[in-house]
């Protein structure tokens, strides 16, 4: 693959990756349990359901694709229970600092995508894409890691307001990337978002399929570290 001068990297389970895979009950145990507030819920199953609620309501408001910020949840669920509305804010705080801090501590980065980002950085520009609902979340990870020194730049879909595969959020990647989309390789592991969006919008794209579950796809790779070779 030649002409390439800007990669760009989906985040979660590409460059980051996670040690247990959460479901929506595990996001809600981040949340819930240490949270200090626990007792405005009648149980753990009843935070899940407002949370559900919650996820639910704020779609129906918005256009396939929109964006919203997971402290949005947290506080239209706060709103739905009998709190003052003066301690809103600082119940909403709490259940997203516990949150935050659980999500965190179930990331990892392999060295070999280490080592992988660091033979790249020399040769081109590298971004981050990534469909994201905590601000500044991304680039927190990155730094925790000690990787961030490796991109150029960070899109998320908490910032542009919209969420791949939607053409907005790649569109902030191009101009972030000041290449052209014939010299952009994005790279992920979500069929829609990280290979066929990407297609669509112009970009050439190259699927991370670890499991060997897409094999019609022409151009697919194992592991971050095969990108070396297909690169060379």
């Amino acid at each position: 693959m030649t002409g390439i001068s800007c990669i760009l990297f989906d985040c979660m389970e590409t460059v980051v990756d996670i040690v247990k895979k959460p479901d929506i009950r595990l996001y809600c145990e981040w949340a819930y349990f240490g949270s200090g507030y626990e007792s405005l819920w009648d149980s753990f199953d009843s935070f899940v359901d407002g949370y559900e609620k919650a996820v639910n309501y704020l779609k129906s408001k918005q256009q396939e694709y929109e964006e919203h910020n997971i402290i949005d949840r947290y506080r239209h669920m706060v709103r739905m229970i009998p709190v003052h509305l003066h301690e809103t804010e600082t119940v909403v705080n709490a259940i997203f600092e516990n949150y935050w801090n659980n999500y965190k501590r179930n990331c990892i980065v392999h060295d070999s995508v280490k080592s992988t980002l660091y033979s790249l950085s020399d040769r081109f520009r590298l971004g981050i894409v990534s469909n994201f609902i905590v601000d500044d979340g991304v680039e927190e990870l990155l730094d925790i890691h000690e990787i961030s020194k490796f991109f150029d730049f960070v899109i998320t879909s908490v910032k542009v307001g919209w969420r791949k595969p939607h053409e907005n959020i790649y569109a902030a990647a191009l101009d972030a990337a000041k290449a052209s989309k014939e010299q952009i390789l994005f790279v992920g592991d979500d069929y829609v978002c990280d290979y066929e969006g990407p297609l669509k919008y112009g970009f050439n794209a190259v699927l991370l399929d670890r499991e060997s579950r897409f094999g019609s796809v022409n151009i697919r790779i194992s592991g971050i570290e095969d990108l070396v070779n297909l690169l060379c």
